[in-house]
């Protein structure tokens, strides 16, 4: 079993909780210390394509626990989708799909990733869990309902948390960890 971490647009390793939520997984044992985070293109050659090249590079098992925030959340379920992959456990946080927000040019790189419809996608996982805030501030409450309902996830909503980056306060995030750990 291994975590993989997907980020999203204009994300690395080092963002946010990413490197404490790798560092926690690490020490945790038990089979979670194998953590993998792609390092995907963003934002300059950020597409489907080019981030799919290199996920095909990582072997992806039924005992994976997959962890995708924001864009990273619609690229992965069209992957798996795709690849007709699937997954032990799916934790997507705010994840959208065919979303047009408030950045013109972060909503043009978002486009290659949008499905049509990705309520086919609700069998790439044994579990799939989408957390949300009640105020992110670059998606709507609506387009993130629309996704977790269409996914028939479970809906962890958290108050305050915004986008889950910085500007949030989320240099951790306990809540993923225990979710992952199934605390």
């Amino acid at each position: 079993m291994k975590t993989i971490i997907i980020y999203g647009t204009e994300c690395d390793d080092k963002t946010a909780w990413i490197p404490w939520l790798k560092e926690q997984l690490t020490s945790a044992g038990e089979g979670y210390s194998n953590c993998l985070i792609p390092n995907l293109p963003t934002p300059e050659n950020q597409n489907f394509k080019s981030w799919s090249k290199i996920l095909n590079n990582t072997k992806i098992d039924e005992d994976d626990i997959i962890v995708a925030w924001s864009t990273g959340a619609i690229f992965i379920v069209r992957y798996l989708y795709e690849n007709k992959l699937k997954v032990k456990k799916l934790i997507l946080i705010s994840g959208f799909n065919n979303y047009i927000g408030n950045v013109p040019a972060v909503d043009n790189i978002n486009k290659s990733f949008f499905m049509k419809d990705e309520s086919v996608a609700c069998d790439i996982a044994n579990e799939i869990i989408c957390i949300k805030s009640d105020n992110d501030p670059f998606i709507t409450q609506d387009a993130l309902n629309d996704f977790a309902d269409k996914l028939e996830a479970t809906i962890i909503n958290i108050k305050n948390g915004g986008h889950f980056n910085l500007n949030a306060g989320y240099d951790k995030f306990p809540q993923l960890l225990d979710i992952i750990l199934n605390k």
